[in-house]
């Protein structure tokens, strides 16, 4: 199987490119030079939430991860068996950014199910062996 972009999904074996419309790539910390500037990246991550019931932004794919906490927490969705997308954060360190600012979460991976942040992995680990998480993810 290859490797996503740094901006694809994963759901079961698929791979896609999300939308993302083209855009000329800020520094970080720089900001929009006018109010009705549009912000592809911000925008492709709110329509990738929207799309997918669940949707895991994580360091590395579900067949890769590369950290121990996305790691967690993937082996807790294919425990459950839940069909999920996965976005890898670490090609862009600005679907990051955008990501934070849209989920006022700063840590990674960052679950989302229905379009609301469930957590990251201490969260959802700990809904998981509670029972709250498979409530959550319907």
């Amino acid at each position: 199987m290859s490797t996503p972009s740094h901006f694809g999904e994963t759901q079961a074996s698929e791979k896609a490119e999300l939308p993302m419309a083209g855009g000329e790539p800020r520094a970080a910390g720089e900001q929009a030079s006018s109010v009705g500037e549009s912000n592809p990246i911000r925008e492709a991550i709110g329509e990738a939430i929207e799309q997918h019931k669940v949707i895991l932004f994580m360091k590395g794919t579900p067949e890769a991860p590369a950290c121990g906490f996305s790691a967690r927490t993937v082996a807790v969705l294919q425990a459950m068996e839940v069909p999920f997308a996965a976005v890898d954060v670490l090609g862009d360190p600005r679907i990051r950014q955008e990501l934070s600012a849209i989920s006022s979460w700063p840590t990674i991976p960052q679950l989302f199910a229905n379009g609301e942040l469930v957590g990251g992995c201490d969260i959802v680990t700990e809904m998981y062996e509670s029972g709250e998480l498979q409530e959550a993810l319907l």
